[in-house]
């Protein structure tokens, strides 16, 4: 299983010489202390950032204004930070995390997350309006990532060490190795199974013992968010969590697509150098900051407040709360601030929760035995995160460990569950699976992934739409129809808009019902008007979904923002698009196979294309003199992977795959003409 040999903890194992799941249970402990104190590292530049961000100095000439260039000061260096040392990045945080365990077989670009941990803490320490368990869950994820590539780990060993990782920085960042291990399971791995509890658990709980072992040694000043306990009236409050998770549903749903509104407006409609921006962007944070103080940072010193002080928040500054947290986290992590959603989304629901709970109290509803209206917000805060985040077990255990008590645990899962199941039909996806969703990645339960995820609607889409104005006369739509050879056109008005579609059936049933009028009728009075549509960055599988539901051939595709018509799918469309979605299959796997041939022999994979001239043309590979120890392991001609045998002959333009030692590669190169290519 591992075969860096330069390693010190390889030579170390070699010497014990313990099984293959003794290592990876060393592994395991190896990540957990290594994250444990890791996390607290960065929880301690934190502080850091935090104290030196006050800029006392200033506090006597700008007063409750300091905060504004706190912020501001703060976002300079991160954006500069970013784009110095991380540039743009396919996915943030967790999602990139779980595409990586899904689809990379847990490969993550370790070497950046210094960077990373670095521009969070600064984020953090300067007042962002967002939380620090996302990048911690990085960390420890990389952790493992590290580890896993340093030592050659298999595929699913290293996704086993990954989730460790991952496991272990949400133990450390709450004390709650329980949650830790379910978010790794539930959310990292997206499975349960029995030889992943093992590794997960082990890491988790040395994780928390390290870094409360850290932290005794050298207290932080960090508020931890100690909960009050408090109880369930009687069982006939059930039906009012319920409500809650009602409320909330909406709520949760709204979170997501803030966060994504915010993310799209800046990354296609700001065009500013990202110091600037990120500075521009902590300005305006700062600005709400000045009146809303406890939305500054990961808000645990107001979470606290809220449960311990109710008497110094009314209804109303409790549901501001709940909404400039929303919009400072997004505009936060949108602007270029490195954080996370986890605290944001707990700052959240816990905020609404205290507001649903006072709201329940002042109505005094006699039928309901209702017990301290705090408890509403602790539930809330399981509600909102299990909304958003779509990890239910994970919520539910977090809160529950939280609080240390098991007395509110039947109304935090009545709630969450209800929250989850409503929230769905407002948004399909949880904000880490949109994320993926938005890229074409589709990630079903266990990482099956389908065959469409990797085409959306804008790639297989024919464009421009075919189209007519509903002002145009009947005469004016068949011609329309013959022109393009098709039954149906999209309807736009004066705008370009899309208003309905038309089809040949329409104006067929116009001449039969209507003869007499069919020269004044305009296409406005024939088509239909309630129109399925699509959006180019949908994934395919759910416009076909669409038209197999309502029976359909072809569906207008329109911008999601504009309602523009953009283009039209048709069945032919998705014949084509699967071809292309088969063809990316294969290919996704043949370079699969190779990393792990790779990995499994310890020799190098090379790639390369034959050309005109070359000395192997026409020549059968048994005939070849390949280098010592060299072996072809396939052959891609015209698109279609072939299995080489002894006879195959060899093409102009095919391109073949070898396993030889990376000595040989010049032998390789006056055979097929060119440098030969590692994969």
């Amino acid at each position: 299983m591992f075969h860096s040999k330069n390693s010190p903890l390889f030579r170390l194992i070699q010497r014990v010489q313990p099984t293959e799941n003794t290592a990876l249970l060393i592994l395991a402990i190896t990540v957990g202390v290594a994250t444990g104190f890791s996390v607290w590292f960065f929880r301690l530049m934190i502080e850091v950032f935090h104290n030196l961000f006050q800029f006392e100095f200033l506090q006597g000439v700008l007063g409750p204004f300091t905060v504004i260039v706190s912020v501001a000061t703060g976002g300079l260096i991160v954006g500069w930070i970013m784009n110095r040392y991380v540039g743009e990045e396919r996915h943030h945080g967790v999602a990139g995390i779980m595409e990586a365990v899904a689809l990379a077989g847990g490969r993550l670009r370790y070497r950046r997350m210094p960077f990373k941990a670095l521009a969070s803490a600064l984020s953090l320490g300067a007042g962002a309006s967002v939380g620090p368990e996302d990048p911690s869950v990085q960390i420890g994820s990389n952790i493992g990532s590290f580890f896993g590539q340093r030592l050659h780990l298999s595929e699913e060993r290293m996704r086993l060490v990954v989730a460790a990782g991952a496991a272990s920085a949400i133990a450390a960042a709450f004390n709650a190795p329980i949650a830790g291990v379910f978010f790794a399971l539930e959310v990292v791995l997206g499975e349960f199974t029995t030889s992943a509890f093992g590794v997960v658990v082990l890491s988790a709980v040395l994780s928390s013992v390290t870094l409360q072992a850290a932290d005794q040694i050298t207290p932080l000043n960090e508020p931890a968010l100690n909960l009050l306990n408090y109880s369930l009236g009687s069982l006939t409050e059930m039906p009012l969590f319920v409500v809650l998770g009602l409320a909330f549903a909406p709520v949760a749903a709204l979170f997501i697509k803030v966060i994504y509104w915010m993310h799209d407006t800046w990354h296609h409609r700001v065009h500013l150098p990202r110091p600037i921006q990120t500075a521009l962007v902590g300005a305006a944070v700062g600005v709400v900051g000045i009146y809303l103080p406890e939305i500054l940072g990961a808000g645990r010193e107001a979470m606290n407040a809220v449960l311990s002080r109710p008497d110094e928040f009314t209804l109303d500054l409790l549901i501001i709360l709940c909404a400039a947290k929303i919009i400072m986290t997004a505009f936060s992590m949108a602007g270029g601030f490195v954080g996370g959603v986890f605290a944001p989304t707990l700052f959240a629901g816990l905020m609404l929760g205290g507001a649903f709970g006072r709201l329940v109290d002042s109505l005094n509803i006699q039928a309901f035995a209702v017990s301290d209206p705090q408890a509403y917000a602790i539930v809330g805060m399981a509600a909102m995160m299990a909304g958003v985040v779509r990890s239910p077990i994970t919520a539910i255990m977090l809160v529950f460990e939280l609080t240390n008590d098991y007395r509110l645990i039947l109304p935090i899962m009545l709630a969450s569950v209800v929250c989850i199941i409503l929230a769905e039909r407002f948004v399909p996806s949880g904000i880490y699976a949109l994320g993926l969703a938005r890229k074409g990645v589709h990630l079903q339960q266990g990482r099956d992934v389908d065959v469409m995820q990797g085409i959306t609607v804008g790639e297989a889409m024919l464009t421009p739409a075919p189209q007519i104005n509903e002002n145009e006369v009947l005469l004016k739509l068949r011609d329309q129809l013959r022109h393009y050879n098709i039954r149906s056109l999209c309807v736009v008005n004066d705008a370009g808009k899309l208003v309905g579609i038309v089809t040949l059936s329409d104006l067929q049933r116009a001449y039969e019902e209507q003869p007499q009028d069919c020269a004044k009728l305009k296409v406005a009075d024939i088509c239909t008007r309630d129109v399925v549509t699509a959006h180019p960055d949908d994934v395919l599988w759910a416009a076909i979904r669409n038209m197999g539901a309502r029976d359909i051939g072809r569906l207008p595709v329109v911008d999601e923002d504009t309602n523009d018509l953009v283009g039209m799918i048709s069945r032919h469309d998705i014949v084509h698009a699967y071809n292309t979605a088969i063809a990316r299959k294969l290919q996704d796997q043949f370079h699969a196979e190779q990393i792990r041939l790779n990995t499994l022999t310890g020799a190098h994979v090379f790639e390369m294309r034959i050309h005109q001239g070359a000395p192997i043309i026409n020549m059968h590979i048994a005939d070849v003199k390949w280098p010592a120890e060299s072996v072809v392991a396939s052959v891609l001609r015209k698109g279609k992977l072939q299995v080489p045998h002894g006879s195959t002959e060899l093409k102009p333009g095919d391109l073949v795959t070898v396993v030889a030692n990376p000595e040989v590669e010049d032998e390789l190169a006056m055979l097929f003409g060119e440098r030969p290519v590692m994969i």
